[in-house]
């Protein structure tokens, strides 16, 4: 798991053509939120180039689940998916998908010669896309007493977390935020202190 800052891009990019003997390659990246988004738009390549051979396909999810996947799709094994997934890699971004569509242009180009296009290809729409920092956080809800809401802000700020909302009923309801780099520091000291209170922790998230 890593829990310092990383990279991932901020929206989708494409087409970078690149031209090879006659055979063309379509670049695209995206932000990967879900596998079903993720075949969506291998379905929607799909349509938008009827006469392509093949839609390349490849990700790395969020480092907290640390997943990649890439695919061929009927071209020589590992001379087109593992090359666009490296270049997801190498960029150092999470969160991206990237699909390159090929239409065959009647050459063969053999398997370096695929192997360098997809990479060619791959590397290409990455270097366009904007990118920003994430700092992987923890994202918590808690329930306090109007006594305790100062020094838990304070506990929350110490280490680095950020106030997502607060509202204010009978008790007051705060969730926030705290990067995974401090998360275990804030916990055991929320733990040792004699007002320490339940938090209810959702799924490990990314915050900007």
């Amino acid at each position: 798991m890593i829990n310092s800052e990383y990279l991932e891009i901020t929206k989708e990019k494409g087409p970078f053509i690149f031209k090879d003997r006659g055979s063309k390659f379509y670049g695209y990246a995206a932000p990967f939120n879900h596998l079903e988004d993720f075949k969506s738009r291998i379905g929607h390549f799909r349509l938008m180039y009827p006469k392509a051979n093949h839609v390349v396909s490849a990700y790395r999810d969020q480092p907290q689940k640390n997943q990649t996947f890439c695919t061929d799709d009927g071209e020589p094994k590992n001379s087109s998916g593992p090359p666009v997934l490296g270049q997801i890699i190498q960029h150092n971004l999470y969160n991206t998908a990237v699909y390159v569509v090929r239409e065959f242009g009647g050459t063969p180009l053999g398997i370096p010669g695929l192997i360098s296009a997809y990479k060619t290809t791959a590397n290409g729409v990455l270097l366009e896309c904007k990118k920003m920092k994430v700092t992987p956080s923890a994202n918590y809800s808690v329930q306090v007493n109007y006594t305790d809401e100062g020094w838990l802000i304070t506990m929350i700020e110490k280490h680095g977390g950020k106030i997502q909302s607060t509202s204010y009923l009978e008790l007051i309801s705060i969730t926030f935020t705290i990067p995974l780099s401090t998360n275990e520091i804030f916990l055991s000291k929320l733990k040792n202190n004699k007002r320490y209170v339940d938090l209810i922790n959702f799924e490990s998230k990314k915050a900007d």
